[in-house]
């Protein structure tokens, strides 16, 4: 059984996009909101918009199995691959940010941790190998050489500033990654639909383009609005540090220009973006409440302590028409959890489209033919920037799961890792990183992409998907 790291995602925070600055927030009068007959004329039967959604999810079950070649470690001597075990730890002390450190005190660490890469990370030949770390250590090394003395702070904000090239979602360093993660910025002021002439807003101009966008399908995104009809929005996603803090408020301040086939535009700004995490009360582990008539069960890890919880939840909504699971605040856990709730649920073994590779001891994966699994209820999966690892698999299984809807945001991008945990001696800076086995989706597969993400079929903000998500089943015909 594999452990995803559980803390990790606990402390993504928010994010920002700044391009223009002292933004304009305007609609001119051709924009509209308003429910009107073209919007209720264009709404897709629930039938219609799950055979479209059906269709998509399914395509990826023919795809060519990803290639694991350029995973696979290289040690310089094969007796390294045994040094495994002289890094990884269950070890949490107590971090002192403040603490003073030598000189020669944070080059030990630095040296610790470089090891630690090559014995330990399973990204190590993928990011670059010696080359690139070797250079990343000897800029690390110059840069304290420069210093009489520094804090536990000073040596984790040097280290996170020279590992940025490292693109593993569940790398980070006392909460900080180095490389950016992708959130999402809505743009709904004006109501979108999707007809044979091509994009229209409610009062049926045709958008011919958008300044700065070129693809309209990448631009606008399926969405629900307030009043739970189907539209379209712009979304945009923008690259944001997520740093261990508490960010209060963040904006994208880029303006989005419609033009319309009769020469009019529209100026479009984008809606605040926060960060959707929602405790449970103290002591609780699940949530299974209800929601204009829909179970919902919530749980925010895949703890196997809780398990029977889960499994039994899973028994309950699995005879429900329409059932959702509510992940926007799963930051992960043990892989296992999230295979037995959805085979609970679907009452079969509902294979992933990812594959585990372990790329330290290469052996061959069977991978089933056939993997899409037939199922008449509804299951809608809701989903967020916290939701990550091991709840970014239980998406992918139901990727294979008919009559699956994710909506919500783009989720946190760190799928095909995992959180081994190293701790560096003298300034007990915890580190996670991938350890021995990889997650790889087949070739080609533009649903996940790590930092970035797995995309929602539906997009809406995090905060409103339960609310919009009954709405929109309650809606359709």
């Amino acid at each position: 059984m594999l452990l995803h790291n559980v803390k990790t995602a606990q402390y993504l925070k928010r994010g920002s996009c700044d391009e223009i600055p002292n933004p304009i927030v305007s609609l001119l009068p051709g924009g509209s909101t308003k429910v009107t007959q073209l919007v209720k004329d264009n709404q897709p039967t629930k039938a219609e918009l799950l055979a479209e959604i059906n269709e998509e999810h399914q395509r990826w079950e023919a795809a060519p199995a990803a290639d694991p070649t350029p995973y696979l470690r290289h040690y310089d001597d094969p007796a390294d691959a045994q040094k495994y075990f002289d890094y990884v730890t269950d070890t949490y002390s107590e971090y002192d940010a403040e603490k003073e450190l030598t000189v020669e005190e944070a080059k030990e660490d630095v040296n610790y941790l470089f090891d630690a890469f090559y014995y330990d990370f399973a990204f190590y030949d993928y990011f670059g190998g010696h080359t690139v770390f070797d250079q990343a250590k000897a800029e690390i090394l110059q840069e304290l050489q420069a210093k009489d003395s520094l804090t536990c702070k000073d040596l984790q904000e040097i280290l996170v500033k020279h590992l940025t090239f490292i693109k593993d979602g569940h790398f980070n360093i006392n909460h900080n990654f180095p490389a950016e993660k992708e959130i999402p910025f809505f743009f709904r002021q004006v109501m979108f639909v999707k007809t044979d002439s091509g994009y229209q807003n409610s009062k049926g101009k045709t958008v011919v383009s958008v300044d700065g966008h070129p693809d309209l399908d990448t631009l606008f995104k399926r969405s629900i609005s307030k009043e739970g009809y189907l539209v379209y929005y712009p979304v945009l996603l923008k690259e944001a540090k997520f740093d261990g803090t508490e960010w209060d408020k963040h904006v994208c301040n880029e303006q989005l220009t419609v033009h319309y086939a009769d020469g009019s535009t529209d100026v479009l700004t984008a809606d605040t973006w926060r960060q959707y995490y929602k405790d449970l009360p103290k002591g609780q582990n699940t949530d299974l409440r209800q929601t204009d008539g829909i179970p919902v069960f919530q749980f925010n890890s895949f703890e196997g302590s809780f398990l029977q919880e889960v499994n039994a939840a899973a028994a309950q909504m699995s005879d429900a028409a329409i059932s959702m699971l509510d992940l926007r605040s799963n930051v992960g856990g043990y892989e296992e959890v999230a295979h037995q709730w959805i085979t609970r649920y679907s009452r079969q073994r509902i294979q992933g489209n990812g594959v585990r590779y372990d790329v330290v001891n290469p052996v061959s994966v069977a991978i089933q033919a056939h993997r899409w699994q037939t199922h008449d209820n509804i299951l809608i999966l809701l989903s967020g920037k916290c939701s990550a690892s091991s709840a970014e698999i239980t998406m992918d299984l139901a990727y294979n799961l008919e009559n699956s809807l994710i909506i919500g945001e783009n989720t946190n991008g760190c799928m095909i890792g995992n959180g081994g945990h190293v701790e560096l001696p003298n300034s007990k800076c915890s580190v996670i990183m991938t350890s021995v086995c990889v997650y790889l989706l087949p070739e080609g597969a533009d649903y996940f992409e790590e930092m970035r993400g797995l995309s929602p079929d539906i997009w809406v903000p995090a905060k409103e998907a339960e609310t919009l998500a009954a709405k929109l089943m309650e809606n359709l015909k």
